[in-house]
């Protein structure tokens, strides 16, 4: 089952983010050094009260972070970002990604319609065997220099 995170998986979505950032294909995020757990868990504390919210599987084998921030161009639009999906090595084969993100979308749909946002965003890493995410358009394409 996927719920909404409370106060109370804080520290678990706090490692996850962690590990998270160890498998990031950008150098400088993967140092351990830089990585701050307290900006971190304030972060998700503001998303689960609010900022915008935090998914976990129940058994809490992956999570899904988004944020609802003004668009950079435009800010009287509102745009839910996924910030953040990760499940654990040893389950990616199975439903956990596809589940985390059907209730994603589920939940963006419910803000677009509370009007608390206009538009859903959404980004796959460069290792991702899914090639689409159905009901999005693709806009655009990151390159990072280090």
């Amino acid at each position: 089952m996927i719920r909404f995170a409370s106060k109370f998986d804080v520290p678990a979505c706090t490692e996850m983010m962690r590990r998270y950032a160890s498998e990031s294909p950008i150098d400088a995020l993967r140092d351990s050094k830089v990585q701050n757990d307290d900006y971190v868990k304030a972060l998700i504390e503001s998303l689960i009260i609010g900022r915008g919210f935090v998914l976990l599987d129940d058994q809490m084998r992956g999570m899904l972070a988004a944020i609802i921030t003004p668009n950079f161009w435009c800010p009287q639009i509102a745009e839910i970002k996924e910030v953040a999906w990760w499940v654990h090595p040893e389950y990616r084969q199975g439903t956990i990604g596809g589940r985390l993100f059907f209730e994603f979308v589920k939940h963006s749909e419910e803000l677009i319609r509370e009007k608390r946002a206009d538009i859903v965003c959404a980004s796959l890493m460069h290792t991702s065997s899914v090639q689409s995410l159905p009901g999005f358009k693709k806009i655009e394409t990151t390159f990072v220099k280090e």
